[in-house]
């Protein structure tokens, strides 16, 4: 019987807590999502993590696989959708195994011998900032549904498909295994990886991909019948769409955040060849509401703030909500920061306009007095940030 999701993370907190040395003889495999670290970045390495300990083939390449989260610790406040699931499925938040606890754990005499680490990316397919210059040239795999950045070319596998989470793409590949067996293990694991494909393609209504649906159809039979080995009682309406009610209640949770906090709960940075830097946060709540809340002076004032706290030359904000009237709703916000974006900014407002189907606010719904700021209601919905961040960064290059 495989051992729990419990019991492996448990066991790469051990290993990261004893530090990595030089003088370590094990075999690591790091298995590491993007930068925003949302629910879907969280649950794909750790999928791909415990089915790789799990695999008896792979298993024999490594000695220890290591799930880690791509944020500093001190922003796991921010996620109450990874704090319910982390309480839904009895997974201590000690254990979960952060990007600062990870290089802390790297002792100075293993930070120039780091022959015995692999990694593996999910959720991204470029690995960027502290662990791009230490695990640059180490990439061994690849899972990730955004846009292809010509990176690690020499990954194998090297899975880059635009689904409507990545975390389908990782049941995809590991298919073999939930359908092989049943046990409370697998029921874990399977609930796990249903709720960000979930949560991504709200219930399997919107970005769905016959791989999508393919993947719930996966998880939700592998529940069914761990559960009826079992003898617990199985409903879809409580693991599937009772499930999904509670993790996207739980995402919409941050009204007791301060504004800096919602710009970097979901933040994805990029620095371009040309030295230009753009980021991107995304948020559950509408553009009005945070004006709202915070007030137009404040709002703006912490919109640069942050912007230059980051020393971006191009900030975006954007959001996905549901409106009581008009269904899934997206809101987009520009501030050219620099003067070499400035400069070119009105030709990228333009072309971005028609591409997103952009149209202005009313000044009784919303009224920035900043010049610099550009902000719309986002009529094409179907665009996310998967979208618009390689919109924005061909524009930069």
């Amino acid at each position: 019987m495989p051992k729990s999701i419990q019991t492996f993370l448990a066991s790469a907190r051990s290993t990261v807590n004893a530090g990595i040395k030089a003088s370590m003889k094990q075999k690591i495999l790091l298995v590491t999502g993007n930068e925003s670290a949302d629910l879907d970045s969280f649950t794909s390495s750790l999928v791909y993590a415990y089915m790789t300990d799990t695999h008896p083939r792979k298993k024999a390449i490594y000695d220890q696989v290591i799930p880690i989260l791509n944020i500093p610790r001190e922003e796991l406040v921010l996620r109450p959708d990874l704090h319910y699931l982390l309480e839904s499925l009895s997974i201590p938040q000690a254990d979960v195994i952060c990007r600062d606890d990870f290089l802390q754990s790297l002792q100075p005499s293993a930070m120039d011998h780091l022959g015995n680490v692999d990694v593996a990316l999910v959720d991204h397919n470029n690995l960027l900032a502290e662990f791009g210059k230490l695990f640059g040239n180490k990439v061994v795999s690849i899972i990730d549904h955004h846009e292809d950045e010509g990176s690690h070319l020499e990954a194998d596998p090297r899975i880059i498909s635009p689904v409507g989470s990545c975390t389908s793409l990782v049941v995809e590949y590991f298919k073999s295994y939930f359908l092989s067996g049943v046990s409370e293990e697998i029921r874990d694991i399977a609930q796990l990886a249903l709720a960000p494909i979930l949560v991504d393609t709200s219930d399997l209504t919107s970005k769905t991909t016959e791989t999508d649906i393919d993947a719930v159809t996966i998880l939700v039979k592998a529940i069914s019948v761990a559960c009826e080995v079992s003898g617990s009682d199985f409903t879809e309406e409580k693991y599937r769409t009772g499930w999904y009610n509670s993790l996207s209640y739980a995402k919409q949770q941050i009204d007791l955040f301060c504004l800096r906090d919602i710009l970097r709960r979901d933040y994805k940075e990029f620095a371009e060849p040309t030295g230009l830097r753009v980021g991107i946060s995304s948020s559950v709540k509408s553009l009005k509401w945070t004006v709202d809340k915070f007030g137009p002076n404040d709002f703006q004032k912490i919109i640069r703030n942050w912007a230059a706290e980051r020393s971006l030359d191009l900030y975006v904000f954007m959001d996905s909500f549901s409106d009581p009237e008009e269904g899934h709703r997206r809101d987009l916000l520009v501030l050219p920061c620099s003067d070499a974006v400035k400069t070119r900014a009105p030709e990228l407002i333009s072309e971005a306009i028609k591409e997103f189907k952009l149209e202005p606010f009313k000044e009784s719904e919303i009224f920035l007095d900043g010049q610099d700021f550009g902000y719309w209601k986002q009529r094409k919905t179907s665009a996310s940030r998967k979208q618009i961040a390689p919109f924005v960064r061909r524009f930069l290059q």
